[in-house]
């Protein structure tokens, strides 16, 4: 793991036994810091960034360390947005500048991903800090007896010997059922993530904490044609590539059938970066991703997966599971040793279709007699209150990959509902929602943010944490100015249009040309030909017609097969000791009976590989479900 922990409150602690919890291989670079205060231990790729804690001296004289791991790239104030230029520095120097000019109000206009601490040694104080997103999340417990315990890995917490593990039931079903516990909100009892867009200092005497949000996303439709939309969208997009690039670095970029990666290619004027796909053979996304590659003369390298990779990545990031998304979503984590020899860092268009197309947004779905389809329109379907949008999770397909139905995975014993366990976690007040513990000015808001604040809400969020973890990664999409033009857009330019198609028409035509995968028609089309074309594609895969159809015109591991095809199951599921490795919550007997249909000719793919990703967890192999 790479990342940031430590315990704020305790002169006499010790970490040496949890730090290794951040620790991904044996490559990285750490540094450890101990005062009368404080522990902390970190873990970084570059040598250059482990030169932590940089000190700042404020106008008074006083001295105050900071640390931080993330990726940034800039920073806003009263006088406008300064890019940070020199890539080549550490970020703590470069932040420790600014907490020098600024004080800790800085991290209110650092762009883009990070996590961090300040420790103010002259007034006894620490503050905890991530970024508006949350994307990289800061895990925390106050349950050590005036300690904070912290960590960027969830697993830290847990393991530490004076913590005691205590499964809530409701927000792990909410896992099992929708591959993440929202907000704020774990599993585990006494054990949260720090609020998105936050601040938490701890009085290092008392113990006492007190909570500041700096940001939270304020939804503020502008007035404009969309033309004009996407000719700002050009330029921010265009800043932020250019703006997380190293002049001496490797770079890579993640290339699928889609327009996300392929907007991000043309935006690499120089070709100098290297395209990587992942898939199970040649198929036609492969196909299409390859030819994206050559038409604008980028080396194109294919990531085969064999038949057990699944196994390998379940294994690989076991460590690493936050209890957000299930284990396959780590998609690349099998690839680690082929993408560190090649390259310095990695590109990835990941979450561009969340923050700027409305994927979580909900939208009309026609339900076809007899065939028991749903087919999701481009409209938007209004929510009225935070009982709809409840509702909403637990029933659109974008939401999450299992059945859409208020329904507990058969199973799980608890008997309250899906429905009810998120609603139970839903407040109203004045218009302001609190979501999970984390608070949006207006339902509108909720219902355009939702989905990406905080990004652990992001059903995929397994794959930007294991990738990070495996070498520097950029996502030019969660950059602080994508997420401010997102909130400008009015909702129905979100479902019915895409500004990254359009943008990519604009910089380079030839790429937009190039069909989709998924649709098979160019980028150029309107959003409302493609609903009509993935319908004709699912009435031809299921009535035979179209010969790829199936997993063999996607990317991502087909569950159904590769449970069916290889012995994932009987090897890291129905061994004799994950019975007793589970919580109470999961009746072990449905489980088996669920494998037994599924090989039968069931699909059960969604609920096994949540059972999957429960029983080879750091909790589970370590024995923390245990009375």
């Amino acid at each position: 793991m790479v990342g940031i922990c430590g315990v704020l409150g305790d002169p006499q602690h010790d970490i040496d036994a949890i730090a290794s919890t951040i620790e991904w291989g044996v490559d990285e670079e750490a540094a450890d810091y101990r005062n009368d205060d404080a522990r902390v231990h970190l873990s970084v790729h570059r040598e250059t960034d482990a030169q932590q804690p940089a000190t700042a001296r404020g106008t008074g004289g006083s001295e105050q360390l900071l640390w931080i791991w993330g990726d940034v790239i800039g920073f806003e104030d009263s006088t406008g947005y300064a890019p940070r230029g020199d890539r080549e520095r550490a970020d703590a120097t470069y932040c420790a500048e600014l907490l020098a000019e600024h004080g800790p109000s800085f991290v209110d206009g650092l762009n883009s991903e990070f996590a961090g601490l300040i420790l103010d040694r002259d007034r006894s104080e620490a503050t905890l800090f991530t970024d508006r997103l949350s994307a990289r999340p800061i895990y925390f417990t106050e349950s050590l007896d005036g300690r904070v315990l912290f960590s960027t890995n969830l697993n830290t917490v847990l393991a530490h010997p004076d913590f005691r593990t205590a499964v809530d039931d409701e927000l792990m079903s909410e896992y099992l059922k929708l591959e993440r516990a929202f907000g704020v909100c774990t599993p585990f009892e006494g054990v949260s993530q720090l609020h998105p867009g936050s601040k938490l200092t701890v009085d290092l005497e008392s113990g006492e904490t007190s909570l500041e949000t700096y940001w939270v996303p304020r939804y503020r439709p502008a007035d404009k044609s969309y033309d004009a939309f996407v000719e700002e969208f050009e330029s921010i997009i265009r800043n932020s590539v250019d703006e997380r690039r190293e002049p001496s670095a490797e770079e890579g970029l993640f290339i699928s059938g889609g327009s996300d990666s392929r907007l991000l290619l043309s935006l690499f004027e120089d070709r100098d970066v290297t395209g990587y796909h992942l898939n199970d053979s040649m198929n036609r996304e492969a196909e299409i991703a390859r030819k994206v590659c050559e038409t604008v003369g980028v080396e194109f390298r294919f990531l085969r997966r064999e038949p057990d990779y699944l196994t390998d990545v379940l294994e690989r990031v076991a460590d690493s599971h936050v209890f957000s998304s299930f284990f396959d979503q780590a998609h690349f984590a099998g690839f680690e040793d082929e993408l560190t020899a090649d390259v310095d860092a990695v590109f990835a268009g990941h979450t561009a279709d969340t923050v700027l197309e409305g994927f979580y947004m909900p939208t009309l779905e026609v339900p076809v007699p007899r065939l028991g389809w749903t087919i999701p329109l481009p409209i938007l379907d209004p929510v009225e209150d935070v009982d709809s949008y409840a509702e909403h999770i637990v029933r659109n397909y974008q939401y999450h990959r299992g059945p859409s139905t208020n329904q507990q995975p058969a199973y799980v014993t608890l008997e309250k509902s899906p429905i009810e366990v998120l609603r139970d976690r839903m407040t109203e007040s004045d218009g302001t929602i609190v979501h999970h513990g984390v608070t949006y000015p207006s339902l509108e808001a909720l219902t355009h943010a939702g989905g990406f604040y905080p990004v652990t809400n992001n059903k995929a969020y397994l794959m930007y944490y294991v990738t990070n973890q495996m070498l520097p990664t950029h996502y030019p999409f969660l950059d602080n100015r994508v997420i401010e033009f997102s909130l400008s857009v009015p909702h129905r330019h979100h479902v019915r249009r895409s500004v990254v198609n359009r943008a990519l028409t604009a910089r380079n035509r030839k790429l937009a040309e190039i069909p989709k995968s998924s649709v098979g028609l160019p980028l150029t089309y309107p959003r409302t030909v493609y609903s009509a074309a993935r319908l004709w594609r699912s009435f031809s895969g299921k009535f035979g017609s179209d010969s790829d159809s199936g997993s063999g015109s996607r990317s991502w591991s087909d569950g159904d097969r590769v449970l069916r095809e290889t012995d994932i199951a009987e090897t890291h599921l129905l061994t004799p000791e994950n019975p007793d490795r589970c919580p109470a919550i999961v009746d072990w007997e449905t489980v088996e009976d669920l494998h037994r249909r599924h090989l039968a000719g069931e699909n059960n793919y969604f609920d096994l590989y949540g059972v999957l990703s429960l029983c080879n967890s750091y909790p589970a192999r370590n024995g923390l479900f245990s009375p």
